[in-house]
């Protein structure tokens, strides 16, 4: 398990390629798509400490969300989200009490459920 968001930031620059990272973030360069992730807090709770991840889809604007939307229906995992007009998936992880396995997982998971949606489009 992670002790602190500076121990997941480690491991996370560690295990995959990153062409940016600040104390907050960190942006990541894999295979098959792009992926960001940030400490951050969820919307439920600004108390509750969350890992971040999202990967890029395309602009939000050039494309029929609906289709993408009901493509992404079969997903195990994330939601559709938009940031800086661009559709990502997008999954907030609970920094308490994550292992390195999970949060590797769930990265790479992100990323690849975000490729199969641009093949969608």
């Amino acid at each position: 398990m992670f002790a602190s968001w500076d121990e997941c930031l480690a491991h996370i620059t560690e295990t995959f390629e990153s062409d940016d990272s600040s104390s907050i973030h960190a942006r990541l360069r894999l295979e098959v798509n792009p992926a960001m992730v940030w400490h951050g807090t969820s919307t439920a709770d600004p108390d509750y400490a969350v890992v971040h991840i999202a990967s890029p889809i395309a602009p939000a604007d050039k494309m029929d969300l609906l289709h993408v939307a009901a493509a992404s229906e079969d997903l195990p995992l994330g939601a559709l989200r938009i940031m800086n007009n661009t559709l990502h998936v997008h999954q907030g992880l609970p920094l308490a009490g994550l292992e390195p396995e999970r949060l590797d997982h769930t990265i790479r998971l992100i990323v690849t459920e975000a490729h199969a949606l641009i093949k969608e489009i």
